[in-house]
């Protein structure tokens, strides 16, 4: 009964097919074959209308929807770009001072900068297309870390542009405090955040995006300015910034932008200013502007140590950067290389090019994944940039990692600084001195870690050495903590430096310098030395590393021996046969099993 409703059913949704399938059958019946056959084929032609019309019908449905879906997202892009275009071309044709001022922004922030580093390409990078989004999330100043190569955080975030879209909405967002370890990307975040504003190119990265005005103030330039006598106004000192672009603002212009809260004012480099005293008054000039102009948006990016000395009273909203993960790593190594390879290649695009970019970036990417190390360390920003920058302008990684970790010392220690501008008592190869004899002493110690006390005692004598008794211990290490992000506090007063391979790299360097390959060699076979040895064999002659690894072999293959001839069925010539014929191949052979050891 259900089989035969189930028919009629079916034979009802078909309709007139249906009839024409039961006339053609009548006629089969009745033995007429010519009208059987004429309706039969006219049957099977409508059958195919109606089942074309119906699959049509569905098939335009499911096209129809996708095909609103992209023609709406082609409509929002022509017209973000027709605006873009339209607003640009007002500006050039108007003479509008904004044109003006935009186009100095865009020569000024869009190369990506590779501060301090000595080995650098022969060509900038497109700051814009480089640039890896990072995760932003809010914490407590209590939870943040210091470190400058922190584990891997699997956690989400906000990007920026998610915060800056919330400003008309959440009061809460519009006085940004954003707080990062050294090479987290805090300045590159705030001069990318200024490129793309000042090309007008923001509803490309949020649709609910309003258009500000950028403004930038890097904090070192103009600190002895707004901490002086007569403190300038932000008014002031962005004339005088356009004064060293060439260019003039009509009267009151951005005085009427910060009213109307059309300007976007980002702050970056609290940490940056090293007196403390100066850095209060610096953040006391700050609030004030925060309190001056209510209706601009505010960031302020400082490390965290910085901000902790003087915190902002007007701040309400304190973000942290976290470090790269995976596949943030990832785009920026494939990244890098694609403008790499383009720029090197004049701007040619085509699949060679990109097939290139992409070996490269896939070697990169590998030999990362393969050290401990250096996976650690590319999870931060800069030292992701030093890693790809020496990789790809030396065709490969040093094959002395000795090279890229002073490399990495050298920039963190000061050539970062000198860039910047920012004053220093000692020069980096001091500092380097005085770090490479609290290294060897830690690794003597077989520890990591280190009290403030005791700190102090390890670099006593060494600090008097270089700064003639200027600089205390204790403001040594918190200096090199807070400036270089070398040391880390992990706990109050509790130091340890910001990697171990970086320890054993400075206690490397001080062995050779102080020449104590001893202390090397009555340790050849203890684990913890391992990459002190290694890194101090990439650096030197390692003859006598290689010559105290075979005595070693050598010695307990002797008491093996020894053993044997004492045995009643052994003999000496056995012996004498087991030492020519196995000792001399497995002498050989654990030499260069060594110096395989050696340059791994």
């Amino acid at each position: 009964m259900d089989l035969f409703k189930k028919s009629v059913t079916a034979l009802v949704n078909l309709g007139l097919p249906a009839s024409g399938a039961g006339v053609t059958l009548h006629f089969l019946i009745a033995g007429q074959m010519a009208p059987a056959l004429a309706s039969g084929l006219t049957t099977v032609g409508v059958a195919f209308i109606t089942l074309g019309r119906r699959f049509g019908a569905r098939l335009w449905e499911r096209l129809g929807t996708r095909f609103d879906q992209e023609a709406e997202t082609l409509a929002d892009w022509l017209f973000d770009h027709a605006k873009i275009f339209g607003q640009r071309a007002w500006w050039v044709v108007s003479g509008n001072f904004r044109a003006q001022y935009n186009a100095c922004l865009i020569y000024r922030y869009r190369d990506y900068r590779t501060q301090g580093l000595k080995t650098r390409g022969p060509f900038a990078l497109d700051l814009e297309k480089l640039f890896v989004p990072l995760r932003l999330r809010a914490e407590s100043l209590s939870q943040m870390s210091t470190q400058l190569v922190d584990r891997p955080d699997a956690g989400g975030g906000w990007s920026i542009w998610q915060f800056l879209a919330a400003f008309k909405t959440q009061p809460a967002f519009d006085r940004l405090v954003i707080l990062g370890s050294p090479g987290s990307g805090k300045t590159t975040l705030l001069e990318y955040v200024a490129l793309v504003f000042a090309k007008g190119s923001h509803k490309r990265h949020h649709r609910g995006l309003s258009s500000y005005i950028p403004v930038l103030i890097y904090l070192r330039e103009v600190r002895d300015l707004i901490t002086g006598d007569q403190p300038v106004s932000l008014q002031m000192l962005i004339d005088q910034q356009l004064k060293i672009d060439g260019i003039t603002a009509p009267a009151n212009w951005f005085e009427d932008k910060l009213s109307q809260g059309k300007c976007l004012i980002m702050v970056d480099g609290l940490d940056e200013v090293s007196d403390l005293k100066q850095r209060r008054k610096v953040s006391e000039w700050v609030t004030q502007q925060m309190r001056l102009h209510r209706e601009s948006p505010f960031i302020i990016t400082s490390r965290p140590f910085g901000y902790r000395d003087a915190p902002l009273e007007g701040a309400t909203t304190t973000l942290e950067i976290k470090p790269f993960n995976l596949e943030q790593m990832q785009q920026f190594i494939r990244s890098w290389y694609l403008q790499t390879e383009i720029v090197r290649h004049l701007g040619k695009a085509d699949t060679g090019v990109k097939q290139t970019a992409h070996t490269q970036a896939e070697d990169l990417t590998r030999r990362i994944q393969k050290n401990a190390s250096l996976a650690a360390m590319a999870l931060n920003p800069l030292l992701l940039t030093m890693i790809a920058t020496v990789h790809a302008y030396r065709g490969a990684l040093p094959g002395k990692r000795v090279e890229l970790y002073g490399e990495i010392c050298d920039v963190l220690l000061g050539r970062r600084q000198d860039i910047k501008g920012i004053p220093d008592l000692l020069t980096a190869e001091q500092k380097k001195k005085v770090l490479q004899s609290l290294a060897l002493k830690l690794m003597k110690r077989r520890t990591r870690t280190f009290g403030l006390f005791a700190g102090k005692v390890l670099i006593e004598k060494q600090l008097a050495e270089v700064t003639k008794g200027e600089l205390s211990a204790v403001e040594f290490i918190r200096q090199v903590e807070s400036s270089s992000g070398l040391l880390v506090e992990r706990h109050p007063e509790v130091y340890e430096f910001a990697h171990k391979s970086l320890q054993e790299y400075l206690a490397a360097v001080q062995i050779k310098a102080i020449n104590r390959e001893y202390e090397l060699t009555r340790n050849i076979d203890d684990p913890w030395w391992e990459e002190t040895i290694r890194l101090y064999a990439a650096q030197n002659d390692a003859s006598n590393l290689i010559w105290t690894a075979l005595e070693k072999t050598r010695s307990s293959r002797c008491r093996w021996l020894m053993t044997a001839w004492k045995r009643p069925k052994a003999s000496a010539k056995m012996c004498a046969m087991i030492w020519r014929v196995v000792w001399e191949p497995v002498s050989n052979h654990q030499s260069r099993k060594f110096l395989s050891w050696l340059q791994r």
